[in-house]
């Protein structure tokens, strides 16, 4: 429809579905119109509900991806905050364990090497990241 048109697609829609909820207030009625049109109501749901589950599919396609770019870019923030920390000449995993309060089940943390720790933070802090975009996403 045009800008200048005085009613809106939804105006049109209304109008359509209201007309068709007083002519087809009976589903057998309705069923049996169609099928003196030559069309397969079965096959009309059928297909209506095909499209909609693949609009649905596409729809979470979509999101994942959103969703896999804005967690590539939280885990490059960490992969820096991680090589930040590691550059550190005072760096120490055992007291950064302490001061985020996290729990690993490896006690040894002296034998543990430099890339272990490396992906220790790099975990740690996407999740944390991911875990405040979220809480910063629910008040907007």
């Amino acid at each position: 429809m045009s800008k200048s048109a005085k009613y809106t697609k939804t105006d049109f829609i209304r109008l359509v579905v209201a007309d068709l909820d007083s002519i087809s207030s009976n589903k057998e009625q309705s069923k049996q119109f169609l099928s003196l049109q030559g069309l397969n109501p079965d096959k009309i749901v059928a297909d209506g509900l095909k499209r909609i589950k693949r609009m649905h599919l596409q729809i979470n396609a979509e999101q994942t991806k959103a969703d896999m770019v804005a967690a590539e870019s939280v885990k490059d923030k960490a992969i820096q905050w991680a090589e930040n920390l590691l550059s550190q000449a005072t760096f120490s995993i055992k007291e950064f364990m302490l001061k985020e309060e996290l729990s690993l089940n490896f006690r040894n943390f002296e034998t543990l090497s430099k890339e272990d720790i490396k992906a220790i933070l790099i975990k740690h802090y996407t999740l944390k990241f991911m875990e405040e975009d979220g809480s910063n996403n629910k008040d907007v």
